[in-house]
């Protein structure tokens, strides 16, 4: 399914730090999100993919590049790089925005859509730096996926078998815990067998002698 994306850009001018030179339409007035969430990666490295949150609440993918500046970029025909006034080489960031949410970037061929516009919203920023405004881009079809991933449920087996082993390691706490506490030994029977009393031996009475 054809999605759409809106051309980002976020450079260095000569004189100004990182700013905001191409932003989505739907975000014109929100633009300055841009150069919070994004920061520089290596040069011709892979696309990074940023979430960001706008001040009203909106959401959007951003998926960039890092591009260092050459005079070829602005109309010059120079190779040579772009520096600002310290001699730091000049880097464009450039990229894609979409709604929602993913973490999968776009295909090389989408990003290439978005170099063309990020140029030419450049090359007014470095014109009049002090005075730019980002430059609303409008959107392109990209065949940039969601990447959502599906939510699991949890197996229902596993969960069973997990409570019933609880609950067996419960039953067997409760006994150890009944033998093993104060006073929680079985008595000791009594004694059964009896015990017969042996009498004292008396003798018997001798015979009273006769009177004679």
């Amino acid at each position: 399914m054809t999605a759409r994306a809106w051309p980002v850009a976020v450079a260095a001018g000569r004189r100004r730090d990182y700013s905001t030179v191409l932003t989505p339409e739907i975000i014109s007035t929100e633009y300055g999100v841009l150069v919070e969430s994004l920061s520089p990666g290596p040069v011709g490295g892979a696309p990074r993919v940023r979430a960001v949150t706008t001040a009203s609440g909106g959401r959007l993918t951003v998926a960039y590049r890092t591009h260092a500046l050459t005079g070829f970029d602005v109309g010059r025909g120079d190779p040579a790089p772009l520096r600002d006034e310290q001699g730091r080489p000049l880097l464009m960031m450039y990229g894609l925005a979409r709604t929602g949410t993913t973490t999968s970037p776009p295909p090389p061929s989408d990003l290439d859509k978005a170099m063309g516009p990020a140029l030419a919203a450049y090359r007014g920023f470095l014109a009049g730096e002090e005075a730019f405004r980002a430059v609303p881009s409008r959107a392109v079809p990209v065949d940039w996926s969601s990447g959502a991933e599906p939510v699991r449920r949890p197996d229902r087996r596993g969960w069973t078998a997990g409570v019933a082993a609880l609950a067996v390691v419960a039953v067997v706490a409760l006994i150890g815990w009944f033998l093993l506490r104060p006073g929680g030994r079985t008595a000791e029977c009594p004694e059964l067998t009896a015990r017969v009393a042996t009498a004292p031996t008396t003798c018997a009475p001798a015979t009273a002698p006769s009177e004679r």
